[in-house]
């Protein structure tokens, strides 16, 4: 080929600057989400306000899910740029340009083609879910990331062995970051040698200590928090949030596909490409003894086939494996196209990367989650909210859910809001949701408490209470308000505090 993108060094310049510009373009004034972005980063908000790396807790509560390493990152980011959305998101960003620069120099690594691998970074961004991911401030982007370089090193030490324990280091991060899902690239390596019947390798001192690097730095923050809180830890962690999470609880009884049918939906056009290749790399694998091959059916196969035992299937615990099938569908593409159309292709994965740095950021269009303001309404209140609630206390909450706004909320104002409003009901025996009564016998009792609704529910009680209510704020979806009594008590005087309080 003699196209003058062909170029190595151009094209790692290209896709660094690119996929830079595309994970974190947009992203000054958009928001995180309520549910996991906003969970994660308060966790990182509260590492930076306690100076406490290994006990990590979430609205002063000990948290027992997630592993520290994420948010270890995201709260040096809050200390460099200050606690904001964007802050939030810019180790996930990173991390994603590292995956797509991981993925084109071990496909280079492999194949020695400066278009086979341009091609498989091209294949990793297109289409979007990558993308959106690697725009949001969760776990997955990071885990993928460590994997990777988990498989990068891993392939260096065939040459060099030393490199086990990079390979180790990779993996104990990727521990670090979600737990057992981390032990993947041990596995997988495992496998591999034994179905490569590479028996001395698996007795090497490099890889067996790797192997132990792995291990004791991966579950240094498991041992810590064991130490500290004893069982109590254990039960939460392994049994409550992993083996229930995964195992337990009904599903339909076809959970199993789920992963299929996300694939089905969200992999295109790449799908037929990655299936026929996966074929042919197995083949290759086990009956050609082609080593490079095998590890890389091993690695998508493996994590699918593990991953669709649990119960609890979202397409992006299976980002770390979109490496492997990246480098595929590349490799099989390439050997179906001739020079000229190879010239072709190349140009035309370059302009359409090109376009989506383009479309990111000069152009006002929405796609998907990440390029459309979130916790917008939430973002408006937080201040009114944070000058209003005394840090000790809690807002009420009104025929809201138990976790929106929540999250968002404590993100954003650092103020908690209670849990839904219920009564005891004899007739259920068990809680049944407030009704306007019941929020006005609440009111009475703490007439100084402030409150959250939606403005629908507001405007409810309004109307059947007049002149009982004071409304602080609203907006299109949410009310904040509190009793008529403590109207004197409410401030709308700012100077005190630095706005907004998290941008």
């Amino acid at each position: 080929m003699n196209s003058a993108l062909n170029n190595k060094k151009l094209q790692i310049s290209f896709l660094i600057f690119a996929s830079l510009l595309i994970f974190l373009g947009r992203q000054l004034d958009t928001g995180i989400t309520n549910y996991d972005d906003a969970y994660y980063a308060q966790k990182a908000k509260e590492i930076l306000e306690s100076g406490s790396l290994w006990l990590i807790t979430f609205a002063g509560t000990p948290a027992f899910d997630n592993p520290p390493l994420p948010f270890w990152l995201t709260a040096l980011a809050f200390s460099v740029f200050g606690i904001s959305s964007y802050s939030a998101i810019f180790s996930s960003a990173l991390f994603g340009t590292g995956i797509v620069l991981m993925t084109y120099r071990l496909s280079l690594l492999l194949y020695k083609d400066c278009w086979i691998a341009f091609a498989s970074a091209f294949v990793l961004l297109f289409p979007g879910i990558f993308v959106d991911s690697s725009r949001r401030g969760m776990v997955d982007i990071p885990l993928a990331f460590f994997v990777t370089l988990a498989f990068y090193a891993f392939f260096k030490a065939r040459d060099l062995k030393p490199w086990y324990l990079v390979f180790g280091l990779a993996t104990a991060c990727a521990i670090l970051t979600k737990s057992v899902l981390g032990l993947f690239p041990l596995m997988i390596a495992g496998a591999f040698l034994i179905f490569s019947r590479q028996w001395r390798e698996i007795i090497n001192p490099w890889f067996l200590s790797g192997c132990l690097i792995a291990l004791l730095l991966g579950f240094s923050w498991h041992l810590v928090n064991w130490q500290h809180y004893g069982q109590g830890f254990i039960d939460a962690h392994f049994g409550g949030l992993i083996i229930n999470r995964s195992f337990g609880g009904t599903k339909e009884p076809f959970y199993f596909l789920g992963y299929t049918k996300d694939f089905l939906k969200n992999y295109w056009p790449w799908l037929p490409f990655a299936l026929v290749g996966l074929i042919q790399f197995g083949k290759r694998g086990f009956i050609e003894k082609d080593r490079t091959s095998l590890l890389l059916f091993l690695w998508p196969v493996l994590t699918f086939l593990v991953m669709n035992t649990s119960k609890n299937q979202t397409l992006r615990y299976l980002f770390m494996m979109f490496p492997a099938l990246a480098i595929i569908t590349a490799k099989t593409i390439s050997e179906w196209l001739g020079p000229d159309k190879k010239n072709t292709a190349l140009i035309t994965m370059t302009g359409a990367i090109a376009a989506t740095v383009l479309f990111v950021n000069v152009t006002p269009f929405q796609a998907k989650v990440t390029l459309t303001g979130s916790s917008k309404e939430v973002r408006e209140l937080a201040a009114v909210i944070h000058l209003n609630t005394p840090e000790d206390q809690t807002i009420g909450n009104y025929h809201l859910t138990s976790s929106n706004p929540k999250l968002a909320m404590l993100f954003y104002s650092s103020r908690v809001i209670d849990s839904p409003l219920t009564v005891d009901a004899p007739v259920t025996n068990g809680p049944v949701t407030a009704s306007p009564e019941d929020l006005m016998e609440a009111m009475t009792s703490n007439p100084e408490k402030t409150w959250l609704s939606s403005i629908g529910q507001f405007r409810k009680l309004t109307a059947q209470y007049p002149n009982k209510f004071y409304l602080i704020q609203a907006n299109n979806k949410y009310a904040f308000f509190t009793s008529m009594k403590n109207r004197e008590n409410i401030r709308y005087d700012f100077s005190a505090i630095h706005l907004p309080v998290v941008k």
